[in-house]
């Protein structure tokens, strides 16, 4: 691998941290569809109107999402493609690790 600068790899922290967040994730993954305000965003993960505003500040800080403002409301879209192509990643390798019971707590009665 080539040599990456130390802001380049400060960023990709940083953008790892942003996605430790499940809540962040589940707005990225919602927003991959369509864009949403605020409330539909709420009401489609279950979390208090005020938490997502915070979480979608934060996401917006790192360039994930942005806002269009349509008349009184404001919605929140994907912010950069690349971000959708590293949680597609992420989910395939999450969902291969689990079909291959990686992180099962506990080893299987066949193996004792």
């Amino acid at each position: 691998m080539k040599n990456i600068s130390n802001d380049t790899l400060t960023e990709i922290i940083h953008i790892h941290k942003v996605l430790s967040n499940p809540s962040r994730v589940k707005i990225l993954l919602l927003l991959s569809d369509k864009q949403q305000n605020v409330s539909q965003i709420s009401e489609a993960i279950g979390l208090e109107q005020s938490a997502v505003s915070h979480q979608l500040k934060i996401l917006k800080a790192h360039q994930l999402v942005t806002q269009a403002r349509d008349g009184k409301a404001i919605n929140y879209q994907i912010g950069d493609s690349h971000i959708l192509k590293l949680l597609k990643l992420s989910i395939a390798h999450a969902q291969e690790l689990e079909s291959d019971h990686i992180h099962d707590p506990q080893p299987s009665q066949d193996n004792a």
